[in-house]
């Protein structure tokens, strides 16, 4: 079994997020504890509290490693210009990207931290980021309007599309449509596209 003597602070670090992450896709967020990832990193619960604040920071570590993989699969999405086309290809690349990772993504949304407990800016920044992707397809299709409308449309869109999955992964979709996700995503695309498209400048 590790000993600290036998990892650096940084390999120490990676060690927890790494095994915080395996439970959490094993088990889902909710079954994660200081005591069961000290056991499984073969380390006393104290000595995660010598890298990490708390339990709600060793989460946002793994959540900022499931946004980064999103915002890499948005990238190789990307096929020339983008446009309202690259929309439909981020569509279809979170409806997989979710479904391969459902319960690292349900750690972004669902996790409860601590109460008083501030979301790190430079946590937000990482979710901006990804409703940045999309602000830049808006503004593609409508370079007249302002930005802060392409940056509405985009979170519009990004909810939108978050919520019928949340629901289709959750098993509750089918009570509210009889309608293949992929095909409601799509369409919801098309509905803020087309929305965006005819706003007035």
């Amino acid at each position: 079994m590790a000993r600290r003597a036998d990892h650096t602070k940084e390999e120490l670090e990676a060690l927890i997020v790494s095994a915080a992450r395996q439970l959490i896709v094993a088990d889902g967020v909710d079954k994660l504890s200081a005591r069961r990832l000290s056991k499984e990193i073969g380390y006393a619960p104290g000595t995660l509290y010598h890298h990490f604040d708390d339990l709600d920071a060793i989460v946002t570590a793994v959540n900022v490693g499931t946004l980064n993989g999103l915002a890499l699969a948005f990238s190789q999405a990307q096929e020339g210009e983008l446009s309202g086309d690259t929309l439909h290809r981020y569509a279809d690349v979170f409806l997989d990207y979710v479904q391969r990772n459902k319960n690292l993504w349900n750690a972004l949304f669902e996790f409860r931290r601590a109460p008083g407990t501030e979301v790190p800016e430079w946590y937000v920044a990482k979710i901006d980021g990804l409703i940045h992707m999309l602000t830049a397809c808006f503004v593609a299709e409508r370079s007249d309007l302002p930005e802060e409308q392409a940056q509405e449309a985009s979170r519009l869109l990004f909810a939108s599309v978050h919520s019928v999955s949340s629901l289709e992964n959750s098993g509750r979709l089918q009570l509210i449509m009889n309608q293949n996700i992929a095909e409601i995503a799509h369409n919801l695309v098309d509905i803020h596209l087309q929305a965006y498209k005819n706003r007035k400048n």
